[in-house]
Parts: structure tokens; sequence; C-alpha cells
């Protein structure tokens, strides 16, 4: 039970039975519900009437529930975290850093999922707004840093995830996509691969768009066309049922030699969709992922990926939120290609 300064535990014990919510409402003169909102939902409630009936619980020495407590502290000990799909085991592993670090700290995530919907961002970030908490760490799908610059005034403000975003004095953690996609589709290049597919989400998620740029850049560099070298095929949620259904076309093209997805969970599916046609891999078709998530070196054959330390990134991104910083303090982190049996075949 939070104390007042300078006060016994027997001290406070006594002042809380003797002083309770109708005392609060009365000296605030605002009802027992707004009284209950101000403990419970703060952000709810107007500045002014919240100040009023704060100031009423220092003067009466209201000592209430946990949540009484954080209110006086303006914390609500909660954490919002959007990202594009806590199903994808590459985002639930960056979910887990950041959990880690939260649980040293005391602190509650509340987790959204974007699913590269903008609409469906805007809501989140509105229910986050709502339910008062401390920080945001976000992985924005779209450059609109007006959508959470109110989170940059709380007691954590915001880290970004993947770039810093315009305008925006929050924290960021990135890994240079350009270069991962750039090492992926150099790979296949290097391999002697001419016709190369590239399943992509859409542009206007930044780090689809980023890798789009980093592998029409291995291209350029050999001198080549990238719209002689390069089929591109946009979805529009990155998941296993997408690669397949983006596959699927592809194949009826007998010159397509090679496929680049962009996540891991795209490559499960172009590799069911291969297995479907009895296409061998990488015999027929090579196949390259980017992420390696926990499952790519467990699939047959294992998966070519581009390696991004997913924990890694989520323990920074969460201690860069709730650690000293300044303003648009950054932490990069490398790509790393990780060469495996669909793309090379065994050793």
């Amino acid at each position: 039970m939070p104390l007042l300064v300078g006060a016994s535990p027997e001290d406070a014990d006594e002042r809380s039975r003797t002083v309770g919510v109708r005392d609060v409402a009365a000296a605030a003169g605002v009802s027992l519900g707004t009284v209950s909102n101000v403990l419970n939902n703060p952000a709810i409630v107007g500045e002014s009437t919240r100040q009023r009936v704060e100031e009423a619980m220092r003067a009466l020495g209201f000592v209430g529930s946990g949540a009484a407590g954080q209110l006086r502290s303006r914390r609500s000990k909660l954490i919002g975290v959007v990202v594009p799909d806590v199903g994808n085991p590459y985002w639930a592993s960056v979910l887990r850093g950041v959990e880690t670090v939260a649980d040293e700290h005391k602190l509650t995530l509340v987790v959204g999922s974007t699913h590269q919907d903008p609409d469906r961002q805007r809501s989140l970030l509105r229910a986050l707004e709502r339910q008062g908490v401390d920080g945001l760490i976000i992985a924005p799908i779209v450059d609109r840093p007006a959508d959470w610059r109110s989170f940059e005034a709380r007691p954590f403000g915001v880290v970004a995830l993947e770039r810093q975003q315009p305008g925006s004095l929050g924290a960021w953690v990135s890994l240079d996509n350009v270069e991962g996609a750039r090492l992926a589709v150099s790979h296949l290049l290097d391999l002697g691969h001419r016709h190369i597919a590239m399943v992509n989400g859409p542009s206007r998620v930044s780090w689809c768009a980023e890798r789009r740029e980093g592998a029409m850049a291995a291209i350029r560099e050999r001198g080549l066309d990238p719209a002689e070298v390069m089929t591109e095929v946009v979805v529009e949620d990155l998941t296993v049922a997408e690669g397949s259904a983006a596959v699927r076309p592809l194949l009826e093209d007998r010159e397509i030699s090679a496929v680049m997805c962009v996540n891991d969970m795209l490559a499960l599916g172009a590799l069911l969709a291969l297995k479907e046609r009895h296409l061998d891999v990488p015999g027929d078709v090579a196949l390259v992922g980017y992420d390696d998530a926990d499952f790519a070196p467990a699939l047959n054959p294992p998966l070519t990926t581009v390696h991004q330390p997913s924990f890694a990134i989520g323990t920074a991104a969460a201690n860069l939120l709730v650690g000293a910083r300044a303003p648009g303090a950054h932490v990069d982190f490398e790509p790393r290609l990780v060469v495996r049996e669909s793309s090379a075949g065994r050793p």
C-alpha cells in the first residue's frame, strides 16, 4: 500500500479507513463515478477535473488501491506495443524481448497487431491512449507520426521499430532493410539466377519498400535491368496463406528459377505451394526468406534467410523506452544472410 510521506503504516491504515471515495467526491464537487474513473481509467477524465480530484485526495489523506497510488505518481505501469502481426514468430520474438525488460521494471504490456492496415493502426493507438499507457513501442506501417505524437508526452515516450519517423523526437531501433534484401538477392544472382520472383508487401509499409530497393540495387550492381530480372508480386498481409497464393500463378512461368520473400511466413507458404506442384527446392526453384524465424532451419529443406536478431531488437527497444535517453536516440542492427539448403542445396 502506498504511504503518505512521513506517515507510519498504522497512520495510513487508519486514514484509509476513515476517508472514503464519498468524502473525496464531496470535497472535489464531483460524482462518485468521476472519482472511480480517476482511480481506474484516468485517461477519460478531463485534466482540470482530474487535478481537482487528486488535490482532494491529497488534502484528505485518501489512500486507495494500487490504481490510486499509480494515479498519484501519474503512472499506469502499462506499455503499449503495436506490431504488424503477433502471430508471426519474428514479431513474437521481438515481443519476448520487450517483455523481458518490462518484467524487470514491473510493467505490463498491452499489445496489438496492425496487419498492414493503416486504419487499424490508428484505432489501436486510440485504444492505447484511452487506456493511459505510460509509453509506446510501435512498428509503424505508414509514416504518420501525428497519430502517436501524444504518446511522446507520456512518462516513457515513444520508441519506433524499423525506422525513425519524420517529425518525431522519439527513439528508434532499426535494421538495414535495404542491405538485408541486397544480400538475399545478391546470393541468388551469384548462383546464376536471372529470373527471380519477389513476394513483397504493400509499398506503403516502409520495410517492404526498403527491401524492394535493396533487391533492385543488387540487380543494378551487376549491370542488369531489374525489369528483366525481377517479377514482383505484392500481397496485403504477409502470411503463409498469402505466400502460397502469390507463388502459385508464378509457377506457370517456367522461367522463374528463384523466389525471394520479404518474410519467412511468406517463404513457408511459397515452399508449400512448390511442394504441391512436386517441384524440387532448390533444384527446380531456389527459395530465400527474411527474418530467420525459429522454424526456418527446421523446414525441409532448411530455409536460406536474412537473419534479424529479433529478441535483441525487442530488448533494445524496451531498454530505450524505460531508460534515460537523448531525443532521437538510436540503436542499429546489421542483417546477416544465413545460407541453408533451400537455395544452395547440400554442400
